[in-house]
Protein backbone atom coordinates (compact mmCIF):
# COMPACT_ATOMS: atom_id res chain seq x y z
CA UNK A 1 0.00 0.00 0.00
CA UNK A 2 1.26 3.48 -1.09
CA UNK A 3 2.23 5.73 1.74
CA UNK A 4 0.42 9.03 1.94
CA UNK A 5 2.34 12.13 1.68
CA UNK A 6 3.04 14.00 5.05
CA UNK A 7 1.25 17.39 5.43
CA UNK A 8 3.29 20.50 5.33
CA UNK A 9 3.75 23.08 7.11
CA UNK A 10 3.30 26.96 6.16
CA UNK A 11 5.14 27.46 9.37
CA UNK A 12 7.99 24.92 8.88
CA UNK A 13 6.84 23.91 12.71
CA UNK A 14 5.54 20.15 13.25
CA UNK A 15 4.91 18.05 16.61
CA UNK A 16 6.83 14.76 15.75
CA UNK A 17 6.39 11.62 17.44
CA UNK A 18 8.69 8.80 17.25
CA UNK A 19 7.78 5.13 18.34
CA UNK A 20 10.42 2.26 19.33
CA UNK A 21 9.95 -0.34 16.75
CA UNK A 22 7.22 -3.10 17.88
CA UNK A 23 6.25 -1.11 20.63
CA UNK A 24 9.62 -1.37 21.88
CA UNK A 25 11.54 0.42 24.38
CA UNK A 26 13.98 3.20 23.20
CA UNK A 27 15.55 4.03 26.28
CA UNK A 28 16.41 1.11 29.17
CA UNK A 29 18.12 3.33 31.10
CA UNK A 30 18.85 7.09 32.33
CA UNK A 31 22.21 6.98 30.14
CA UNK A 32 19.95 6.39 26.94
CA UNK A 33 18.12 9.23 27.87
CA UNK A 34 21.45 11.07 28.31
CA UNK A 35 22.33 10.29 24.77
CA UNK A 36 19.28 10.96 23.12
CA UNK A 37 19.34 14.68 24.06
CA UNK A 38 23.02 14.84 23.06
CA UNK A 39 22.41 13.97 19.68
CA UNK A 40 19.49 16.29 19.46
CA UNK A 41 21.82 18.97 20.98
CA UNK A 42 24.35 18.31 18.15
CA UNK A 43 22.00 18.17 15.21
CA UNK A 44 20.06 20.86 16.67
CA UNK A 45 23.33 23.00 16.38
CA UNK A 46 24.67 21.10 13.24
CA UNK A 47 20.88 21.43 11.51
CA UNK A 48 19.86 24.90 12.87
CA UNK A 49 16.21 23.84 13.73
CA UNK A 50 14.49 25.01 16.82
CA UNK A 51 12.78 22.72 19.65
CA UNK A 52 9.70 24.32 21.22
CA UNK A 53 8.96 21.59 23.87
CA UNK A 54 10.16 17.61 23.79
CA UNK A 55 9.47 14.78 25.99
CA UNK A 56 11.19 11.21 26.36
CA UNK A 57 8.90 8.76 27.49
CA UNK A 58 10.29 5.05 27.43
CA UNK A 59 9.24 3.85 23.95
CA UNK A 60 8.26 7.16 22.07
CA UNK A 61 9.46 10.74 21.92
CA UNK A 62 7.61 13.89 21.51
CA UNK A 63 9.16 16.82 19.50
CA UNK A 64 8.07 20.27 18.54
CA UNK A 65 10.33 22.09 16.64
CA UNK A 66 10.53 24.56 13.56
CA UNK A 67 13.24 23.50 10.64
CA UNK A 68 14.82 26.27 8.46
CA UNK A 69 14.29 26.41 4.71
CA UNK A 70 18.22 25.08 4.46
CA UNK A 71 16.93 21.48 5.60
CA UNK A 72 13.91 19.21 5.51
CA UNK A 73 12.15 17.38 8.46
CA UNK A 74 13.04 14.28 6.57
CA UNK A 75 16.96 14.84 7.10
CA UNK A 76 16.60 15.80 10.69
CA UNK A 77 15.13 12.40 11.72
CA UNK A 78 17.37 10.79 9.31
CA UNK A 79 20.36 12.07 11.14
CA UNK A 80 18.57 11.60 14.73
CA UNK A 81 17.43 8.34 14.36
CA UNK A 82 20.45 6.68 12.57
CA UNK A 83 22.95 8.02 15.07
CA UNK A 84 20.84 7.05 17.87
CA UNK A 85 19.89 3.44 16.01
CA UNK A 86 23.57 2.69 16.21
CA UNK A 87 24.18 3.49 19.27
CA UNK A 88 22.05 1.64 20.76
CA UNK A 89 22.09 -1.35 18.84
CA UNK A 90 26.29 -1.10 19.28
CA UNK A 91 25.68 -0.65 23.50
CA UNK A 92 22.87 -3.59 23.94
CA UNK A 93 24.99 -5.82 20.86
CA UNK A 94 21.69 -6.17 18.77
CA UNK A 95 20.58 -5.77 15.27
CA UNK A 96 17.66 -4.54 13.55
CA UNK A 97 15.22 -1.73 13.48
CA UNK A 98 14.84 0.73 16.86
CA UNK A 99 12.53 3.22 15.58
CA UNK A 100 9.20 2.69 14.18
CA UNK A 101 9.60 2.94 10.23
CA UNK A 102 7.47 6.09 10.04
CA UNK A 103 7.79 8.67 12.43
CA UNK A 104 4.31 10.80 13.11
CA UNK A 105 4.40 14.34 11.92
CA UNK A 106 1.92 16.86 12.56
CA UNK A 107 1.90 20.61 10.98
CA UNK A 108 1.33 23.59 13.42
CA UNK A 109 -0.14 26.59 12.12
CA UNK A 110 -0.75 28.68 14.48
CA UNK A 111 0.31 29.70 18.11
CA UNK A 112 -2.63 28.38 19.78
CA UNK A 113 -2.32 24.68 18.61
CA UNK A 114 1.53 25.56 19.28
CA UNK A 115 0.75 26.20 23.20
CA UNK A 116 -1.86 23.15 23.10
CA UNK A 117 0.95 21.02 22.08
CA UNK A 118 2.79 22.44 24.80
CA UNK A 119 0.59 21.25 27.47
CA UNK A 120 0.17 18.16 25.59
CA UNK A 121 3.95 16.81 25.51
CA UNK A 122 4.48 18.10 29.15
CA UNK A 123 1.66 15.95 30.59
CA UNK A 124 2.23 12.99 29.07
CA UNK A 125 4.37 11.54 32.14
CA UNK A 126 1.34 12.80 34.15
CA UNK A 127 -1.14 10.36 31.99
CA UNK A 128 1.46 7.62 32.11
CA UNK A 129 1.30 7.53 36.30
CA UNK A 130 5.30 8.54 36.27
CA UNK A 131 4.49 11.89 38.29
CA UNK A 132 1.48 14.11 39.75
CA UNK A 133 1.27 16.99 37.34
CA UNK A 134 4.41 18.41 35.06
CA UNK A 135 7.44 19.49 36.88
CA UNK A 136 6.69 17.37 39.55
CA UNK A 137 9.45 14.91 39.36
CA UNK A 138 9.84 13.37 36.05
CA UNK A 139 12.88 14.92 34.45
CA UNK A 140 13.16 13.87 30.59
CA UNK A 141 10.92 16.84 29.27
CA UNK A 142 11.45 20.33 28.60
CA UNK A 143 8.86 21.74 31.47
CA UNK A 144 11.86 21.98 33.72
CA UNK A 145 13.24 24.37 30.67
CA UNK A 146 10.41 26.85 30.85
CA UNK A 147 10.93 27.35 34.95
CA UNK A 148 14.61 27.88 35.62
CA UNK A 149 16.75 30.57 34.41
CA UNK A 150 18.87 28.58 31.51
CA UNK A 151 17.04 26.94 29.36
CA UNK A 152 19.01 24.27 27.98
CA UNK A 153 18.20 22.41 25.36
CA UNK A 154 14.72 24.07 24.32
CA UNK A 155 14.32 27.28 22.73
CA UNK A 156 11.77 29.03 25.48
CA UNK A 157 11.55 32.36 23.82
CA UNK A 158 8.76 32.03 21.59
CA UNK A 159 6.13 30.30 24.30
CA UNK A 160 7.08 32.63 26.84
CA UNK A 161 6.53 35.73 24.58
CA UNK A 162 3.10 34.39 23.49
CA UNK A 163 2.03 34.16 27.45
CA UNK A 164 3.69 37.36 28.45
CA UNK A 165 4.80 35.90 32.02
CA UNK A 166 6.09 32.98 33.60
CA UNK A 167 3.25 32.50 35.84
CA UNK A 168 0.78 32.05 32.56
CA UNK A 169 2.97 29.29 31.61
CA UNK A 170 2.36 27.39 35.11
CA UNK A 171 -1.20 28.02 35.11
CA UNK A 172 -1.59 26.97 31.39
CA UNK A 173 -0.26 23.71 32.90
CA UNK A 174 -2.77 23.61 35.83
CA UNK A 175 -5.56 21.94 33.57
CA UNK A 176 -4.94 18.29 31.68
CA UNK A 177 -5.67 18.47 28.39
CA UNK A 178 -8.13 16.50 26.41
CA UNK A 179 -7.21 13.30 24.81
CA UNK A 180 -8.90 14.24 21.79
CA UNK A 181 -7.26 17.93 21.48
CA UNK A 182 -4.86 16.61 19.28
CA UNK A 183 -5.53 14.15 15.54
CA UNK A 184 -2.09 11.88 16.69
CA UNK A 185 -2.11 7.91 16.96
CA UNK A 186 -3.17 7.17 20.25
CA UNK A 187 -1.17 4.53 22.05
CA UNK A 188 -3.14 1.66 23.52
CA UNK A 189 -3.84 1.62 27.63
CA UNK A 190 -1.27 -1.08 28.96
CA UNK A 191 0.16 -0.85 32.90
CA UNK A 192 3.25 1.90 33.22
CA UNK A 193 6.70 0.79 31.63
CA UNK A 194 8.71 0.60 34.89
CA UNK A 195 5.29 -1.69 36.48
CA UNK A 196 5.82 -3.47 33.38
CA UNK A 197 9.60 -4.22 33.73
CA UNK A 198 9.61 -5.23 36.97
CA UNK A 199 7.09 -8.26 36.46
CA UNK A 200 8.98 -9.51 33.69
CA UNK A 201 12.30 -9.20 35.96
CA UNK A 202 10.52 -10.96 38.76
CA UNK A 203 9.53 -13.86 35.98
CA UNK A 204 13.11 -14.73 33.86
CA UNK A 205 16.20 -13.32 34.31
CA UNK A 206 16.05 -10.45 31.80
CA UNK A 207 17.49 -7.08 33.05
CA UNK A 208 15.93 -4.92 30.10
CA UNK A 209 14.20 -5.43 26.64
CA UNK A 210 16.65 -6.42 24.73
CA UNK A 211 17.55 -9.23 26.65
CA UNK A 212 14.53 -10.47 26.86
CA UNK A 213 14.24 -10.52 22.64
CA UNK A 214 17.01 -13.04 22.69
CA UNK A 215 14.92 -15.46 24.52
CA UNK A 216 13.46 -18.51 22.13
CA UNK A 217 9.95 -17.82 21.44
CA UNK A 218 9.09 -21.37 23.43
CA UNK A 219 10.56 -18.78 26.82
CA UNK A 220 8.91 -15.82 25.33
CA UNK A 221 5.65 -16.90 24.78
CA UNK A 222 5.73 -19.00 28.81
CA UNK A 223 6.78 -15.24 30.03
CA UNK A 224 4.12 -12.99 28.05
CA UNK A 225 1.76 -15.80 29.29
CA UNK A 226 1.97 -15.27 33.03
CA UNK A 227 3.22 -11.40 31.86
CA UNK A 228 -0.86 -11.37 31.08
CA UNK A 229 -2.27 -12.52 34.11
CA UNK A 230 -0.65 -10.13 35.82
CA UNK A 231 -1.25 -7.60 34.05
CA UNK A 232 -4.41 -7.95 34.56
CA UNK A 233 -4.65 -7.07 37.77
CA UNK A 234 -4.31 -3.49 36.34
CA UNK A 235 -7.72 -3.73 34.59
CA UNK A 236 -5.70 -2.36 31.13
Amino acid sequence: MARHARKKSSTQTYHVVIKGADRQLLFEESKDYIKYLDILEFYKDQLKFEIYAYCLMSNHVHLLLRHPNTVSLESIFRHINTTYACWFNAKYDRTGFVQDGRYYSEPVESDNALLTIVRYIHYNPSKAGLENFPGSGYQWSSFNDYTRKTAGLTDTALVLRLLDTPEQFLAMHRIAPSDDCLDIHKFRKRIPDDVAKDIIQQICSCDSATDFQKLSTLERNKILFYYTKEASRFGR
